[in-house]
């Protein structure tokens, strides 16, 4: 079989200080792991970025991808995050305008979390593979050349009018996971481009060309993240990733499960052979002991390679892995990223998965600003229970963190918006907020705008967080207005060098200067679909 993996962005997607910007555009890391999987077992398989085509020709429509693969049997896309729903949708529905016999199936956390929904409302999308979706893609991709989608594993799929959910599940083990290729970058159509200028932060500023936006809007160093297992073993209160909606909803996975060291030496020798030059992991199942990384640092030493690395904590590391992650990526650009998320601590430990005390955190961060370690501190603003009053604990720990410590590159607090499968969208009563984000419909809709908001849109709203009532006939909005107003007037953090952070009154200076530099720049809305 012929199959064509394409990865969507969010193409439409407009902030003040940056103007229309594409939005999600990392690869899932799983895409080229299942891709060459696919290969392995006999299948021709292309992976083709649409975002990276418009970069490259920004005329790109996907009949011409389409007329470059003539042979293609099926177009599997990923829908991992819920941002991209409107364009995939979009996406699939075009392919099958062009080519109804083409079999377009899609894969993902929000595809799987609404499975039946996309198949029942959705006559574009012939199947989803819920969960992994290794041996579920060859399987499928045999069943379509010999018949029979009853058989195929974690399969979602329409049989007439009807949806079938195949009863039969799949759950990778560490073994095969371990055997995953997650860097066959020859897949790639234009892997250049996608590894040297798609970096982070995750956007891509549409008024501007890849060269400008690698220096304007990134970190300046080609930053690949790095797979080194599956699952989660927490459950933050926002996510749709934590344990408990993979373990009910997505995957079936409890807890974590680790790739080889072995794998993951590998995966990085072959990334920087590729040009990446930072690794990055938002991974870190074990943060009392981190045993896993400590060995994998001394590995990475023995072996002679040498990187930068962005580790993103969900705990506090321990005093061994700071003291082996120095030695191992002595460079300031190596980064520790810490999140408290809040400064009140009472709120920290009922919604962060491995939560800790404030007086823990500015221990860890005086032994990490002693050893010399670049860190970068992340919080957020708008946690239920959180209000006015509250909200002034972050403000006072951000300050904190300002006056003690020299090596914060990055001081950054972000909204968080509504996930599919997060426990307080499961459960919003429980606390206390409000959602218009309940069904697969819900997210498509929120993300179909010309002028959404990725960076402002909370997708819910806390009745109680200010003292003054929220506009009765448009809460949502008042929500998320005022919220932006607190952001810009007492936490903005834009700076020139995409590196650094600014102080609020810094930022609001840029965002200022920037914005009046985009509205002479024309409004670019233009997608490839």
């Amino acid at each position: 079989m012929k199959v064509l993996f394409l990865h969507v962005p969010k193409f439409n997607n407009y902030y003040k200080p940056i103007g229309d910007f594409i939005w999600i555009n990392y690869m899932p890391m799983g895409l080229l792991g299942i891709a060459d999987y696919l290969q392995r077992h006999g299948h021709e398989v292309q992976v083709v970025h649409l975002g990276v085509e418009w970069v490259e020709n920004r005329k790109v429509k996907v009949e011409d991808i389409l007329k470059d693969y003539p042979d293609v049997d099926a177009v599997g896309m990923s829908l991992h995050w819920h941002y991209q729903a409107y364009d995939v949708i979009q996406v699939a529905n075009r392919i099958k305008e062009i080519r109804p016999d083409t079999f377009v199936f899609l894969g993902g956390f929000t595809a799987s979390y609404f499975h039946d929904q996309i198949i029942e409302d959705h006559p574009s999308v012939d199947a989803v593979i819920r969960g992994d979706g290794e041996i579920p893609s060859v399987r499928l991709l045999e069943a379509l050349d010999n018949g029979g989608l009853s058989s195929v594993p974690n399969l979602t799929w329409r049989d007439g009018t009807a949806t079938r959910v195949n009863e039969e599940f799949y759950l990778g083990d560490s073994e095969l996971t371990s055997s995953l290729n997650y860097t066959n970058f020859s897949l790639l159509r234009n892997a250049r481009t996608y590894v040297d200028y798609i970096g982070l932060p995750f956007f891509f500023a549409k008024g501007f060309t890849k060269e400008k936006n690698f220096k304007m809007f990134t970190i300046r160093s080609p930053l690949m993240p790095v797979a080194i297992g599956r699952g989660c073993p927490f459950n933050c209160t926002w996510c749709g990733g934590s344990n408990v909606p993979q373990k009910k909803y997505i995957s079936g996975r409890a807890g974590f499960i680790y790739r080889s060291q072995d794998a993951v030496i590998q995966s990085i020798k072959e990334g920087i052979a590729a040009g990446y030059r930072t690794m990055h992991t938002a991974t870190d199942p074990e943060p009392n002991t981190q045993e896993y990384f400590v060995e994998l640092w001394k590995r990475i030493r023995a072996e002679g390679i040498e990187t930068n690395w962005m580790f993103e904590c969900n705990g506090l590391p321990t005093d061994e892995f700071v003291r082996e992650f120095k030695k191992t990526f002595p460079s300031p650009d190596s980064i520790i990223a810490l999140s408290p998320e809040s400064g009140n601590e009472a709120l920290r430990m009922q919604h962060k998965g491995p939560a800790f005390t404030t007086e823990a955190f500015f221990d860890k961060m005086d032994m990490i600003d002693a050893e010399g370690i670049s860190t970068e501190i992340f919080f957020t603003y708008g946690l239920p229970g959180e209000n006015e009053d509250i909200l002034q604990d972050t403000l006072d720990m951000r300050k904190q963190v300002i006056k003690r410590y020299k090596g914060v590159r990055g001081l950054r607090t972000l909204s968080i918006e509504m996930e599919p499968g997060a426990p307080w969208q499961i459960d919003p009563d429980k606390f206390g907020i409000v959602t218009d984000r309940k069904t697969f419909a819900d997210f498509y809709k929120a993300h179909s705008g010309k002028y959404s908001s990725t960076y402002t849109t909370f997708g819910y709203y806390i009745p109680d967080y200010f003292r003054k009532p929220l506009d009765a006939a448009r809460p949502y909005q008042d929500f998320e207005d005022r919220m932006q107003a607190i952001k810009c007037r007492k936490m903005c953090f834009l700076h020139p060098n995409p590196k650094k952070y600014g102080k609020p009154w810094q930022g609001r200076l840029m965002c200022g200067v920037a914005s009046r530099l985009i509205k002479l720049k024309p409004r670019c809305q233009d997608i490839p679909y």
